[in-house]
């Protein structure tokens, strides 16, 4: 699970290559301040772009646009693969708290996710221990992310489908450190540990514990699971009594994004200060 320099061997010698760094989000505004903090992005709607920012010239970025769903992961996943082999991969989102005193933007980072499935009877799906070794260097990110991004190593809970806070309290370890609920992070988590590729999770707090969004609010995106405005307007449209809660997701999700775009900017100065240069 370390990330290490890569080189090409050639008559000259060897160069040094530049790391990869894949990073997946869902939805578009979970990815707004990581493409406007690096405006190099190249073709961000059709294909996975590559962002080499001036300050880490070591690294090369990769985000994609997934869409909600496993097979969405999946598709972009091996999209990027055939891109070429990420030294680290990345969940970059939004999520909703699972435990007390969180505040909107809150940021919260780990190594592995939980997948919940069911409400009656509850299944937990985790990861093999062995699938990547721990490495005192993934410790080593994880106390620059606090110190730089004031991140909480936590828990990623993964639904199978919506259910609510409560519902999730009740059927999930009680011992989960700083749980954080989604859609989208064991699938990607298991992806990676399966190429053997070094994987972290980012997730910045849209809602709080007490806060559970209305389904209807999900339910913006197209057959493809891609996010689609004029499906949101029409929603709100034909159900205005939703609106208060859009507004105040839409507020939060902003604060969420900014704070997202700056824990991924500590993330790659923290990772290029790791990598050898030489």
């Amino acid at each position: 699970g370390s990330i290490r320099p890569r080189y090409r061997s050639s008559k000259k010698g060897s160069t040094l290559l530049h790391m990869i760094a894949a990073i997946f989000a869902a939805f578009p505004q979970e990815l707004k301040h990581i493409r406007n903090n690096r405006p190099s992005a190249q073709n961000p709607q059709e294909r996975p772009f590559s962002l080499q920012g001036k300050q880490h010239p070591l690294w090369d970025i990769i985000a994609e646009q997934t869409g909600m769903g496993a097979g969405n992961m999946e598709t972009a996943f091996r999209r990027v693969l055939q891109e070429g082999r990420p030294d680290i991969v990345l969940s970059a989102g939004f999520g909703g708290a699972l435990y007390e005193d969180a505040g909107i933007g809150d940021i919260v980072w780990s190594s592995r996710a939980l997948l919940l499935r069911g409400v009656r009877t509850p299944q937990h799906e985790h990861l093999p221990e062995d699938a990547v070794p721990d490495s005192a260097l993934g410790k080593q990110i994880g106390e620059k992310l606090r110190e730089r991004a004031a991140a909480r190593e936590g828990s990623i809970v993964t639904l199978s489908g919506m259910m609510t806070k409560s519902k999730i309290k009740k059927i999930i370890p009680a011992d989960l450190p700083f749980p954080v609920c989604d859609l989208e992070t064991f699938y990607l988590a298991r992806l990676s540990h399966q190429n053997r590729v070094p994987f972290l999770a980012l997730r910045s707090i849209t809602d709080r514990l007490d806060e559970d969004i209305p389904p209807e609010l999900m339910a913006v995106t197209d057959g493809t699971g891609r996010y689609r405005f004029l499906r949101a307007f029409g929603l709100l449209l034909a159900k205005p009594t939703l609106i208060p809660a859009s507004v105040r997701l839409g507020k939060n999700a902003a604060r969420a994004s900014k704070n997202l775009g700056k824990a991924v900017d500590s993330l790659i100065e923290i990772l290029s200060a790791f990598t050898p240069h030489e």
